[in-house]
């Protein structure tokens, strides 16, 4: 796949001094430990400096998760000091953003960004915490047959956050019902930028899971289903605008993520 035009795109953006959001700067992130380029390097350690001013000005809690998703695999990469103390800020605001948030969508991406996190000891212990945030946000929002009450990219965060939390806790009611809200997604939301990416991820993820002979034998799975398939189907309907940071960012990990779908095959 040739993310050339993607990659050039945020570098743009960067360089013209705009803001870029978090995924664009994870999307970077992955370019530069699969390619480890110099230019990559380089730009990123300067725009990550950025992105911890940027994060303490995060207003919504969407936002925030994003940029705690980035600075814990940054550290992964990186022994500087401030990223952890920004990550463990960004935790510390946790709890208050999943009672606050507007939506269940938002909800769920901040509890998600926590279980994800769970290698740093603060998000560690507030795990007990977020499983159980996550239980009260599906008995509010969830309905029988209708999934997440709210729009498709709610559905689609909130099944995202249940993976996660399945993957954390190993509970199987957790990646069932994250199985059963993509189902009740269909096509909703596919034609939309950030959804479908966010969307064909996710895809990718079940799809990785299903792969799993003891975990098909232990689940309940949906029949006749190739979530991989998927994945590519909305992947490849989707134009990103390469010269918008967010487009490339998000189209750039759904690519990503769909690439080593198709390596794993």
């Amino acid at each position: 796949m040739d993310f050339s035009r993607l990659e050039q795109g945020v570098l743009d953006s960067l360089a013209r001094g705009e803001a870029v959001d978090a995924d664009a700067l994870l999307f970077l992130l992955r370019r530069y430990r699969t390619t480890d380029r110099a230019d990559l390097g380089e730009t990123l350690g300067v725009a990550l400096s950025l992105a911890l001013d940027a994060s303490r000005d995060a207003p919504e809690s969407g936002t925030r998760a994003a940029w705690l998703t980035l600075f814990v695999e940054a550290l992964s990469l990186s022994e500087d000091e401030r990223l952890l103390t920004a990550a463990n800020d960004l935790i510390a605001a946790l709890p208050s953003d999943w009672a606050a948030a507007t939506s269940p969508g938002c909800a769920a991406l901040s509890i998600g960004a926590c279980l994800a996190a769970a290698d740093l000891p603060d998000a560690l212990a507030l795990i007990p915490e977020a499983i159980d945030a996550l239980e009260l946000l599906i008995a509010k929002a969830y309905r029988p047959g209708v999934g997440i009450v709210g729009t498709p990219l709610d559905q689609i965060r909130t099944s995202a956050t249940l993976l996660t939390a399945y993957e954390v806790s190993g509970r199987l009611p957790y990646s069932m019902l994250a199985e059963e809200l993509v189902q009740l997604t269909k096509r909703a939301g596919d034609d939309d930028l950030a959804a479908g990416c966010e969307k064909a991820r996710l895809l990718c993820r079940l799809a990785a899971l299903l792969d799993d002979a003891d975990y098909r034998a232990a689940a309940v799975v949906a029949p006749d289903t190739d979530y991989g398939a998927d994945a590519r189907r909305i992947v490849g309907a989707l134009t990103p605008a390469p010269a918008r940071a967010a487009d490339a960012g998000a189209y750039g990990l759904a690519l990503i993520d769909l690439a080593a779908r198709l390596d794993q095959k």
